[in-house]
């Protein structure tokens, strides 16, 4: 980093924190480390992670001073005067450690996995503390930094797809971990979520995160559903929009994207079907890179991230209002 630059800590060493780099060729910047290292006008100065090997790991892979690399997160927001944090560590921690990093003196800027807590009233806290104390409170739904879902969005905006019918997909491993992606997802399409029913599936549990099935009522009256796979037997996310004049297919984690415009049938005279016009698999490249510079513009702007800690509560709101809805066995209202 160069001097002026803003100082980034990161929080959590493992995979998202630093270990997908293995995977750069394919899937571009996808580490908080990499996204420091390659983004103008900031610079990653310290790490911190409880386990020692991916601490080093990513220390020497990024050439952090010894003095600079710590097992204790609270240590290292104390001892360092650092402008942005990213918090990637275990669901469990991200509720104290954005606590503790939005009132460091200095810190500028919050970047937190999702969840952003485990509880509604943890995330509504640290959106409250983020605001009290001026700070920028962002939360990785990673899709939200996707030029190929943003295409998506601009299409249902100006309505080129004519009216909705349907919107349908699958997620796997814990309606709050990672079904709240697809949740986030339907909202920034769609819009607000009114009220949900959950069904205990055949999905098993994420460390004590259920995997329900659910319908979905929006406040515009579109309705989707969501189904639950086995995270143990393979990933699965998938979003399909099925509207008036195409479709959209949203496959492979989100890395594909299909295109179809109805036309008239190839086989039957008379009838019109979906026809494949464009398949769009570069989308979900440098993600990380991408929510580290609408941080950092939205510090020095002043502005809302891309993806605010108000995106992060809704999102588990509408998550946990399935777990309820799972344990009353009646629809209920997110709210």
């Amino acid at each position: 980093m160069t001097q002026g630059d803003l100082r980034a800590g990161l929080i959590g060493c493992g995979r998202i924190g630093c270990e997908f780099d293995d995977d750069a060729q394919r899937i571009g910047i996808y580490t908080h480390a990499a996204a420091y290292r390659a983004a103008d006008g900031v610079g990653l100065w310290a790490i911190a992670d409880a386990d020692p090997a991916k601490l080093a790991n990513c220390g020497e892979r990024y050439n952090i001073p010894a003095e600079r690399r710590y097992t204790d997160a609270y240590a290292m927001l104390a001892a360092e005067r650092l402008d942005l944090v990213s918090i990637a560590a275990p669901d469990a921690l991200h509720f104290p450690l954005a606590k503790a990093a939005l009132v460091t003196p200095g810190v500028r800027g919050v970047l937190l996995e999702k969840p952003l807590a485990l509880t509604v009233s943890d995330g509504r806290e640290l959106v409250g503390l983020a605001a009290g104390h001026q700070r920028v409170l962002a939360v990785n739904y990673s899709r939200r930094f996707c030029p190929a879902h943003a295409k998506v969005q601009i299409a249902l905006v100006e309505g080129a797809l004519g009216n909705i019918q349907q919107v349908c997909g699958y997620y796997g491993k814990g309606i709050c971990h990672n079904g709240s992606h697809w949740l986030d997802l339907l909202r920034q399409f769609f819009g607000p979520i009114r009220q949900l029913r959950a069904w205990a599936g055949s999905a098993p549990d994420f460390e004590g995160d259920p995997s329900p099935d659910l319908r979905i009522e929006l406040d515009s009256g579109l309705y989707a559903s969501l189904l639950s796979t086995s995270h143990l037997a393979y990933s699965l996310f998938e979003m399909d929009i099925v509207a008036e004049r195409g479709r959209v297919r949203i496959s492979d984690s989100g890395h594909r994207i299909d295109w179809y415009m109805v036309e008239e049938s190839p086989y039957y005279a008379g009838y019109r079907l979906p026809a494949l016009r464009e398949t769009d698999q570069n989308g979900m490249r440098d993600l990380l890179l991408a929510a580290v510079e609408d941080l950092r513009d939205a510090v020095i702007t002043d502005r809302r991230p891309c993806c605010s800690g108000e995106d992060g509560v809704a999102a588990l709101l509408a998550a946990q209002t399935a777990i309820q809805s799972l344990s009353s066995g009646r629809a209920e209202l997110v709210r």
